[in-house]
């Protein structure tokens, strides 16, 4: 019998596949292009959510001294 290894950690890449970091970019590059609130591109909660978040981050007032 052949004794068959399951080594995951090279293969396994499904903490990578994560595309709120892309659509909070996404978000945040709106806010600098000074498009508004309301041209949110998606309609999933989620994905809404993490667009917003990353609109609302770039919109803080930036305090550098």
């Amino acid at each position: 019998m052949k004794e068959i290894s399951l080594d995951c950690t090279s293969t396994d890449r499904r903490q990578f596949n994560n595309p709120h970091a892309a659509v909070q970019t996404a978000g945040a590059e709106a806010a600098r292009k000074g498009l508004r609130v309301c041209s949110c591109p998606y309609r999933h909660p989620a994905m809404r959510a993490s667009w917003l978040k990353g609109f609302a981050q770039e919109q803080q007032l930036s305090l550098d001294f």
